[in-house]
């Protein structure tokens, strides 16, 4: 293969194993990949297995595969690790529940990703094999991570609420544990205080699904409204779309009764009514730089912390705009 390709062994493996991204020219790639055509070639991911004491296997384990955030990540991890790596997903249904890790564990894999926190090892007895968490901004002591700039995201969030003049802000919080959620809250809470220490936060608690969202919505607006919330900012887009789905059966008009804004900028945030200004979180990226670094960790041998922080950015749409002037009482003098 290597006598037709004009190439040398070592250039046909790597193409071969698809380790040839910046080392092979893309010239010769496609020249290694049409001998491979033309003989036939097949690699044999056993035989290949015995020889590097890989499984050519990583697992990502995650909760509620119908999160399009989740599949996102999915997405970017799939990508970086190409046609030569297999990905085993682990994901539960929606709630609390966890993928079984052991089990997983017990098929063989070269390296884990983490959607969420799992005591996989602790401070005296390392994990298995290289593991990776994902959105998660406090990452534990010899763990590596990526995880989001949520500071930055919430800041600009909090300078574009108090500019359009809202001063009561609805939060739908999420329930779960993961710290990235905990993080989320706190951030744009001080962020808003330190704009203005006379911000009024109402939280409100509402599962990562839309009709959840959309029954806290509809249930609490009343009280919110008489409370004086002008703005609705979400944990989560798909909280955000429950939230614009009850606006909607009740007749509120977004932006102007009540603005809506959240986490996120899934795909569909640019496509809804109206279109939902959110906090720009880029799940494919996170699933992609996790991978890389992954990759990297298990290529070297190496366990070594290290943290990735990805930007984040505020995408204004449609949803948010300014706050109704307060109305002031008069009185009439007799």
């Amino acid at each position: 293969m290597a006598a037709l390709a004009e190439v040398s062994i070592a250039t046909v493996s790597l193409v071969a194993n698809g380790k040839a991204a910046g080392r092979v020219s893309a010239s010769t790639q496609q020249r290694v990949m049409d001998a491979i055509t033309q003989l036939g070639y097949v690699v044999n991911s056993a035989a290949r297995s015995l020889a590097t004491g890989r499984r050519q296997c990583v697992a990502l384990f995650a909760r509620d595969m119908t999160n399009p955030f989740i599949s996102a990540i999915a997405a970017g991890v799939s990508e970086a690790l190409g046609s030569q790596v297999q990905l085993l997903l682990a994901v539960s249904g929606a709630g609390n529940q966890t993928p079984d890790v052991e089990r997983v564990l017990n098929f063989g894999v070269d390296g884990v990703l983490l959607d969420f926190p799992m005591p996989l090892g602790t401070d005296d007895a390392e994990p298995p094999c290289p593991v990776v968490l994902l959105d998660d901004p406090n990452t534990p002591k010899g763990m590596s991570s990526v995880h989001f700039d949520l500071q930055r995201g919430a800041r600009e969030l909090a300078n574009h609420l108090i500019e359009l003049r809202h001063r009561t802000v609805v939060y739908l919080d999420s329930p779960r544990p993961a710290a990235t959620f905990q993080e989320r809250r706190r951030y744009l809470g001080e962020q808003l205080r330190r704009k203005d220490r006379n911000v009024k936060i109402i939280r409100v608690p509402s599962d990562i699904e839309v009709g959840a969202a959309r029954f806290a919505v509809t249930k609490g607006w009343p009280d919110w409204q008489k409370a004086g919330a002008s703005a609705i900012v979400a944990a989560s887009d798909v909280q955000a779309y429950g939230a614009l789905a009850a606006l909607s059966d009740l007749g509120v008009a977004v932006p102007d009764v009540v603005s809506v804004a959240s986490f996120d900028n899934l795909p569909f945030s640019a496509i809804t009514s109206p279109p939902l200004t959110s906090i720009n979180l880029s799940a494919f990226d996170l699933g992609f730089e996790a991978a890389t670094l992954l990759q990297d960790m298990i290529e070297r041998g190496e366990r070594a912390r290290r943290s990735v922080q990805l930007p984040t950015e505020l995408v204004v749409r449609a949803s948010t705009g300014p706050a109704r002037p307060t109305k002031r009482r008069t009185t009439t003098r007799v």
